[in-house]
């Protein structure tokens, strides 16, 4: 069943993309180029330079980080028990002998993921552990049911993007949400500053098929700059707390909303951390 349901997020996270590669970006670009910006050509061919060479730049930083996002891996956990160590454990944990197993790996390898320090363990005291993927979790790590493996820094999996948000791709997700922000209302204001030079210079408004894209392209514009504007407002208060959306969801519960975060290292290195040493 869990199988099952994962396919079917795979598969609308495919559809996503499919929406916005073949029908949004095409009606967009399609909108203010070819309708809005090439126009102008005759008018004001200064104005209209502008708009095409500022479009294009947030345009071509759109699909890029788009691009980025989907096809950046976002982290799994890198080390592996081998079977000899899991029986051990296992054997370990029914006759309660976990001390003794964990002083056996010191002494053999200093970077057993039982001797890592960790700020997250379970209540007992013991290493998080995911039995499904057969290893250990650092600091953050989260199971993907959809992705079917560990994910480091584990933010949420996306399905407009068909892909989990974690260490390894949070940088471009969060370039993305903001020039997805920033391009869509420049489009809606651009788009909206046209029809008030209409309606001051008194033209009629015959509404054709033409009249009809304009709308459509307004009104979604107009709905991702409101639905982005907070989601990505969200994401930068996150951002800046060295929090991820699944640490967040877990601070509601009252037993942990007292607990300080022990990951935020002040918002200057927060944003650091995000935006130059990550790929």
């Amino acid at each position: 069943m869990a199988d099952k349901w994962s396919d079917q997020i795979r598969a609308c996270g495919l559809f996503f993309i499919s929406i916005v590669v073949l029908m949004v970006i095409p009606l967009v670009y399609h909108c203010f180029v070819f309708l809005t910006a090439l126009p102008l050509w005759d008018v004001n061919k200064a104005s209209c330079i502008i708009m095409l060479i500022s479009f294009h730049i947030l345009f071509l930083l759109l699909v890029w980080s788009y691009w980025k996002v989907i096809f950046t891996d976002a982290g799994g956990v890198p080390y592996e028990l081998d079977e000899a160590w899991i029986s051990e454990l296992n054997l370990a944990q029914r006759f309660g002998l976990e001390a003794e197993v964990s002083e056996r790996v010191t002494d053999s390898s200093e970077n057993s993921p039982l001797t890592v320090p960790s700020a997250e363990r379970k209540v007992d005291g013991r290493q998080r552990y995911c039995r499904k993927c057969r290893k250990f979790k650092p600091d953050r790590a989260h199971h993907c049911k959809y992705c079917g493996r560990c994910v480091l820094k584990m933010d949420h999996h996306c399905p407009w993007v068909n892909n989990c948000i974690g260490w390894g791709n949070y940088k471009f997700f969060i370039l993305f949400c903001s020039y997805a922000t920033i391009t869509s209302f420049y489009v809606a204001v651009t788009i909206f500053t046209g029809f008030i030079a209409l309606l001051a210079e008194g033209r009629p408004i015959n509404f054709t098929f033409i009249e009809f894209e304009y709308v459509v392209v307004f009104c979604m514009m107009m709905a991702v700059t409101v639905v982005l504007c907070g989601f990505t407002g969200f994401h930068y208060m996150l951002l800046l707390k060295n929090m991820s959306t699944i640490e967040h969801v877990e601070k509601r519960d009252p037993t942990k909303k007292d607990q300080v975060n022990p990951f935020d290292l002040g918002r200057e290195r927060n944003w650091y951390q995000v935006f130059w040493p990550n790929p």
